[in-house]
């Protein structure tokens, strides 16, 4: 018997042709759903793969972007801690310190003032010259901070050092982080104020750092 098995079947008169005619479109359906089902797969699979892809491209950019603002951010801070170590001003001036520095020794002679402020909710006393305790006063010389390592393999014994810096150094450093900056008070103008009371009325920051 050649054919199908439907044919034979048919001819065998064991099924009807309209029963015969709905087991062929049944059989069709079934194999046009099982394309259908495996083209839906292959596209959820594509779906799930561009969705991976996405979300890798994603985070690595949030990588870069944060590798490069911490970057930004090192230079910054070394911008600032140049500013600050090249224009740190003497907290104490003394008469004899040319001849101290010739010698090798500092002979320290000026009495000093106390001078309050406040950093991080904390009352900080630094000791300067009577003309620097003015100039600070007048705003002409701001108080900023580093923090230095004692230990360079220990990171938790850290100190904070005050320096004093001309108005000018520390506008330029309030630009890059106010945070260094923990005194700058307004500049008082008066009357028969001379240039000559102020030693870095003309102190100018350039802006050529190196870092």
């Amino acid at each position: 018997m050649s054919g199908s098995l439907q044919d034979q079947l048919l001819s065998a008169g064991l099924i009807q042709k309209q029963k015969a005619k709905n087991i062929q479109t049944a059989k069709k359906k079934a194999i046009k759903k099982s394309r259908a089902n495996n083209e839906k797969l292959v596209d959820k699979a594509a779906e799930l793969a561009k969705k991976a892809q996405e979300e890798q491209r994603r985070k690595s950019q949030e990588l870069n972007n944060q590798r490069k603002l911490e970057a930004e951010e090192k230079a910054i801070q070394a911008q600032i801690r140049q500013i600050i170590q090249l224009n740190s001003v003497n907290k104490v001036k003394t008469e004899g310190e040319e001849k101290g520095r010739e010698s090798g020794k500092e002979n320290r002679t000026e009495s000093a003032l106390s001078y309050n402020f406040t950093d991080d909710n904390k009352i900080k006393t630094i000791h300067v010259s009577p003309q620097n305790h003015d100039l600070i006063s007048r705003g002409r010389l701001a108080i900023a901070k580093l923090t230095e390592n004692l230990n360079e393999n220990i990171n938790k014994n850290r100190e904070v050092v005050y320096h004093l810096i001309p108005v000018d150094a520390a506008n330029k450093i309030n630009e890059r982080d106010s945070a260094f900056i923990v005194l700058l008070n307004d500049a008082l103008k008066t009357e028969g104020d001379k240039v000559d009371d102020d030693p870095y009325a003309d102190f100018q920051v350039p802006d050529d750092l190196m870092w």
